[in-house]
């Protein structure tokens, strides 16, 4: 796997995609024809030719002026994006990194949101590298502003091996890849304590975060079937800011011993990301 990449299967079945649209349906405030609903400019932009074996691309969504989108955890409401590049032809792999987001609070909770000019840059390995790539994309993702609606894109790219650089497009990716988060593996983040009710499959992490005045925000996911709420800040100590990130695990959870957890370190300057792994012991 690419450092700061998410692979995404290369299907996605109908189900997936029903089950992520039912709570963004349910968060409308009202029919979606009764509302303006802006159409969105999604395109893929490419860097040039193949470089040791990758190709360097990325989606771009130019969202509207007071809409959004989600981060790969879109918090209390929303869905991220779903990608399905079934239709390419000569793709063996193919990954999206999700550049830092920003928190977003309204009166039906937190999200993690993306406003303005969106880049996701992607990484595409061909099956045969001296063939092009034929990379088609099509997305799934969340829109909100005062109301939230799915959309859709299908977007097509032909990624030729020999093709010149494209100065412009390599400079834009380069921008948002700055901010996707760099694993790192220290004692910035600690797990102080956990909380898990065994009848509910809920309870609650008490993290600790040390901060010499450059944190921005702390931002989390659980792993598949578990879902980690947006850290809410409770406090500072000993020149730790403290957070507390509510979990929910599967229906017939009893423990949440060895769940990891994928905390985002958002800083003024760069980002990290740190897995941290729950431990009975913390309760």
């Amino acid at each position: 796997m690419f450092p700061g990449i998410e692979k995404t299967a290369l299907k996605m079945s109908a189900l997936l995609r029903t089950a992520f649209l039912l709570p963004l349906l349910g968060a409308l405030s009202g029919p979606a024809s009764a509302f303006d609903v802006p159409t969105v400019d999604a395109r893929l932009v490419v860097a040039g030719g193949i470089e040791n074996g990758v190709y360097r691309a990325a989606l771009e969504l130019d969202l509207p002026e007071r809409w959004h989108t989600y981060w790969r955890n879109p918090g209390d409401a929303g869905i991220p994006p779903i990608f399905d590049v079934a239709g390419s032809a000569n793709l063996k792999d193919f990954g999206v990194a999700y550049p830092v987001p920003k928190r977003h609070t309204d009166g039906t909770g937190t999200s993690m949101i993306y406003e303005g000019r969106l880049l996701l840059p992607i990484r595409a390995v061909p099956e045969r590298p001296n063939k092009p790539v034929t990379l088609t994309v099509h997305v799934l993702y969340g829109l909100c502003a005062e109301i939230c609606v799915p959309a859709e894109a299908d977007v097509t790219v032909s990624l030729n091996p020999d093709a010149p650089a494209d100065p412009e497009a390599s400079a834009d990716i380069s921008a948002f890849e700055a901010r996707v988060p760099v694993r790192a593996d220290d004692e910035r983040v600690a797990i102080d304590r956990l909380n898990f009710d065994s009848a509910t499959a809920k309870g609650h992490v008490e993290v600790s975060v040390a901060d010499d005045g450059g944190l921005v925000d702390l931002f989390v996911t659980g792993p598949s079937k578990w879902y980690a709420a947006p850290p809410e800040p409770a406090g500072v100590e000993g020149g730790r800011r403290r957070f507390t990130v509510a979990l929910e695990g599967p229906s017939k959870a009893t423990d949440a011993s060895g769940v990891e957890l994928t905390f985002v370190l958002a800083e003024k300057d760069r980002a990290y990301e740190i897995v941290r792994r729950l431990d009975a012991a913390a309760e």
